[in-house]
């Protein structure tokens, strides 16, 4: 009796891929709701989470970032071999010390903190630094109107009416030299391009400030305007902010 002959092989099922889009699905749903429900919704925990990611992919050596194949950072072919530190005779040169001695050789016990003091102490020995005297008191006033979109070939004026109200009661203050004024433009999100485009929009308000109050040398020295994220998740970003707070000068003399 003749033998059947073996069935070719099949091929290999790929019916699997719906259960695996279907379950993918189902996470990604998942994950949406959990964020719909969450407490924090300025966009700084995102921002935490992939900033590492894209410092990473900025600074690493791959195709892409440029035309073709080619990366715009240089990389070695070959790693580097290790280098060996051997303990030096010489001890009276600062070449011979780690990032935590110093001269006078004090025990470091935080790096950042110690760096930062230094940092301050050379400034203070370079330039003419003043010390800001301590705030007594301090009233904010918040301006929910959205700003005035910018125009081509036309200056830009982000202040509307019920905003230049308030800039105008901020000002009044200004006339008493112990008073200060800050114009803060709150950004959405705490990335660098956001910050940049609330900074443009901050300037842009001290000049139409300029424009309106006609504002002295002396006055225009105590008004500054600064750009910050909002990263309060349970109250309402307002798109300015007025700063006035009352100094105690008598302190700083």
């Amino acid at each position: 009796m003749a033998r059947k002959p073996k069935p070719p092989p099949e091929k290999p099922s790929k019916a699997y891929l719906v259960s695996f889009g279907d379950t993918m699905t189902a996470l990604l749903a998942f994950f949406i709701v959990l964020n719909s429900f969450s407490k924090e919704q300025t966009g700084a925990n995102m921002y935490a989470g992939t900033g590492s990611f894209m410092n990473m992919a900025k600074n690493s050596p791959l195709p892409g970032g440029e035309a073709g194949n080619r990366s715009k950072l240089v990389f070695q072919k070959k790693a580097p071999s290790p280098v060996y530190a051997v303990e030096s005779e010489r001890t009276d040169s600062m070449n011979n010390r780690g990032p935590d001695d110093s001269p006078d050789e004090e025990r470091i016990i935080d790096r950042q903190t110690e760096s930062f003091k230094r940092f301050l102490s050379d400034i203070n020995d370079n330039y003419q630094v003043d010390e800001t005297p301590p705030t007594k008191s301090q009233i904010v006033f918040d301006s929910f109107e959205n700003l005035n979109r910018s125009q081509p070939n036309q200056p830009y004026y982000p202040l509307k009416r019920n905003a230049i109200k308030l800039a105008s009661e901020a000002i009044m203050k200004l006339r008493e030299k112990d008073f200060q004024l800050e114009v803060v433009v709150w950004s959405n999100m705490p990335g660098e391009k956001p910050l940049l485009k609330s900074m443009e929009k901050a300037l842009a308000i001290q000049q139409q400030i300029d424009a309106l109050f006609k504002l002295n040398s002396e006055l225009r020295s105590r008004l500054r305007v600064t750009s910050k994220p909002w990263l309060f998740s349970d109250a309402i970003r307002p798109r300015l902010s007025f700063v006035v707070s009352r100094m105690d000068l008598g302190s700083s003399r």
